[in-house]
């Protein structure tokens, strides 16, 4: 595990993007290296988004990491800590990943930027 990345999510281990970490460890160390860089909305982007029609796209646990990230990079306040809505997301997608269920669905993630 990165140390970085684990002050970044407050130590909080069950927040650590494993499986990113597993199947792109060298999307994760870009993440890692782009966290405080103007760069970094920019390439989740271009991960998340291609015009490149041959494209798969990341197994569901890898977006899910992905856009937990960005989402946690994204309501971070001055002092640098992620916002009680990232880590709520977290939570949830912990739940449903122990449920076996589907995904959070983007109604959810709507309310969760709002």
């Amino acid at each position: 595990m990165n140390e970085k990345l684990l002050k970044i999510l407050n130590s909080r281990e069950q927040n650590y993007p494993h499986a990113l970490e597993k199947q792109f460890p060298l999307i994760l160390e870009k993440i890692i290296l782009l966290w405080d860089s103007s760069e970094f909305d920019a390439y989740l982007a271009d991960l998340m988004m291609t015009t490149r029609s041959n494209r798969q796209g990341f197994p569901r646990e890898v977006a899910s990491d992905i856009i937990y990230l960005h989402m946690l990079h994204e309501n971070k306040d001055e002092a640098g800590e992620s916002s009680a809505w990232a880590q709520l997301l977290r939570d949830d997608q912990n739940e449903i990943s122990a449920r076996q269920a589907t995904p959070i669905s983007a109604s959810k993630l709507d309310l969760v930027k709002n």
